[in-house]
């Protein structure tokens, strides 16, 4: 067993571990949801749109992606040019732009969950269930400490 001492040492790093899983377990959900037209980074934007119902502040919308207003304005504007999603301005305030998701973009999305159900079933298949239940609650502690 690893002393706190040898956790120190690089080949531990929490950071450099949590990414390398991280870019294996991205890369089977961006090879499922590529099939249907989708990112990695543009399903989970259209979940959030669709649950807000008729349309979110893109601050409130950065802030439920955990993102930046400015990556978040750049993952848009594909978004919005394949007609998925729509902005304007809110009419209570010129200056908060609003985003909804298109009649087109709920189709995607539609594609997009059955895409994200097959990633989310290989992944589980690879790691077995019980596995990724007891990581996900340590994730959730992980979490929660560092916030």
């Amino acid at each position: 067993m690893d002393t706190a001492e040898d956790l120190l040492n690089p080949i531990h790093c929490v950071s450099h571990n949590l990414q390398k899983t991280a870019r294996l377990v991205a890369g089977v959900y961006a090879g499922e949801l590529r099939r249907c037209g989708l990112s990695r980074g543009q399903f989970p934007i259209l979940q959030q749109l669709e649950a807000s119902g008729g349309g979110v502040a893109m601050s409130v919308l950065a802030q439920r992606l955990y993102m930046d207003r400015t990556t978040l304005t750049r993952n848009l504007a594909p978004l919005e040019r394949a007609g998925w999603v729509v902005r304007e301005a809110d009419p209570g305030d010129a200056r908060v732009r609003r985003v909804a998701i298109s009649e087109a973009g709920r189709a995607r999305l539609l594609e997009g969950r059955e895409a994200w159900r097959r990633a989310q079933a290989i992944t589980l298949e690879r790691i077995g269930a019980e596995s990724w239940r007891l990581l996900e609650d340590d994730l959730r502690r992980v979490r929660k400490a560092l916030s």
